[in-house]
């Protein structure tokens, strides 16, 4: 009862319907719940509002398709199908004209536990590897997340090149010479990662504004070796709170910040520039509206608002992506959940031994002041034993000096009777 009140109000909510809507989707949302293939994707999706709010929304024209998931994105820019707008998207992002010639699978990778909405690595047609990723919540280290993912795409790139030196040589030496010539091999790898919502070391102090990052070791004396990684870092955030407004309203020419060419070998072309700004509007749009007025300033989109209509007409495959999408969402809310869990009970834990510490130091205090006390009240005892000894001896000697002094008295008084017996 409690789920169809919920579905009642989903539609009582949401009741303009655009030219970029399913007509009759309630009927299209009936046949959902009804239909044995896709009625556990229904209930696991109205399990959470706000997915199940965002679905009946694009069905009903109100909500565009969440972009930046993997299950969409992918759909979006297909390796296979879009791999054209995949390289334009790749290359605006690197500053380079490139060519995405081959998807790699994620199961080789060694970091899988992050809060990730999409992950893509890509094999570039000048042999470098690229990462593109999605951030959902930003950390407060993402440094070493960061390092470790650009780590790993070496560390993929180098066995790559050794399986390939390593089937067609068979002596020893050859095998370690071709080890040799794989490191001359070694191309860039570039790791791309949008960020929805920045951290603290994702604002420039330089310019608030500043929202695409790029970044690469240098050394101080300005020596050119050119090391293998490079980072792209997109603050979406930043971006949508203070350029989108102006790309949404015609002001598409590039702006300072929207890029620094000292950055880039050879300098953005301006259809890089604009492609950027195209891109990035994208996955800030949030509604059919927004989508049809950044068509009307970049042409190129077009297919792709074609691309996101026909989804209208499919119903029960956008069940099956949304569901998907909150699938990744809750493991990795599951994982991020865990971690934090893992991360409090570290912190407890060394709590815990601060506070079991300081105790056994008061504990070894308090014995020590026990001890103490019981010491000095040995020697207080010790004292009050000597003090009485001398107070008796000093009684004794008293009494002997009384005694003295009566037998001297007696003495004296009998000289003096036999003085007056003389007299």
């Amino acid at each position: 009862m409690k789920d169809k009140q919920k579905e009642t109000n989903s539609y009582n909510n949401i009741k303009v319907v655009s030219h970029d809507a399913l007509p009759n989707y309630e009927m299209a949302l009936q046949s959902l719940r009804d239909n044995s293939s896709s009625r556990l994707m229904y209930e696991y999706l109205m399990s959470d509002e706000e997915w199940y709010e965002h679905f009946v929304g694009f069905l009903a024209g109100k909500k565009t398709l969440p972009l930046l998931y993997d299950p969409f994105f992918k759909m979006i820019f297909n390796p296979i199908e879009e791999r054209a707008r995949l390289s334009e998207l790749v290359s605006c992002i690197l500053g380079q004209h490139v060519t995405v010639i081959e998807v790699f699978p994620n199961a080789n990778s060694a970091f899988l536990n992050s809060f990730v909405i999409m992950d893509m690595v890509v094999r570039l047609d000048d042999g470098s590897i690229t990462n593109i990723e999605i951030q959902k919540v930003p950390y407060d280290f993402p440094a070493a997340r960061i390092t470790c993912y650009s780590a790993d795409l070496v560390l993929r790139q180098f066995r790559m090149l050794q399986g390939m030196t390593k089937k067609n040589e068979n002596d020893e030496y050859m095998e370690k010479l071709s080890k040799k010539r794989s490191y001359a091999n070694m191309k860039k790898v570039h790791t791309i990662i949008f960020f929805e919502k920045s951290s603290k070391s994702l604002k420039s102090h330089i310019d608030k504004r500043l929202y695409f990052h790029v970044g690469r070791i240098k050394f101080n004396t300005n020596i050119k070796m050119k090391l293998l990684q490079e980072y792209h870092l997109i603050s979406l955030d930043t971006f949508k709170k203070y350029r989108y407004s102006d790309i949404i309203e015609g002001r598409i020419d590039s702006v300072d910040f929207d890029c620094d060419d000292s950055q880039y070998e050879i300098g953005l072309t301006e259809k890089m520039r604009t492609d950027r700004l195209k891109y990035l509007s994208l996955f800030c749009a949030e509604t059919p509206d927004e989508i049809n007025r950044l068509v009307s300033l970049f042409p190129d989109l077009y297919a792709i608002r074609q691309k996101i209509n026909e989804y209208l007409t499919r119903p029960e495959e956008v069940l099956n992506m949304f569901s998907e999408a909150l699938r990744i969402l809750d493991n990795n809310t599951a994982e991020l959940m865990a971690d934090r869990y893992k991360a409090e009970l570290e912190v407890a834990n060394k709590k815990a031994e601060r506070w079991k510490a300081e105790a056994e130091k008061r504990s070894t205090e308090a014995e020590q002041g026990r001890a103490q006390a019981e010491q000095e009240k040995a020697e207080a005892e010790k004292r009050s034993t000597e003090a009485e000894a001398r107070r008796v001896q000093a009684e004794q000697g008293r009494a002997q000096a009384e005694a003295r002094i009566k037998e001297l008295e007696a003495q004296i008084k009998e000289l003096e009777l036999q003085y007056e017996k003389l007299k």
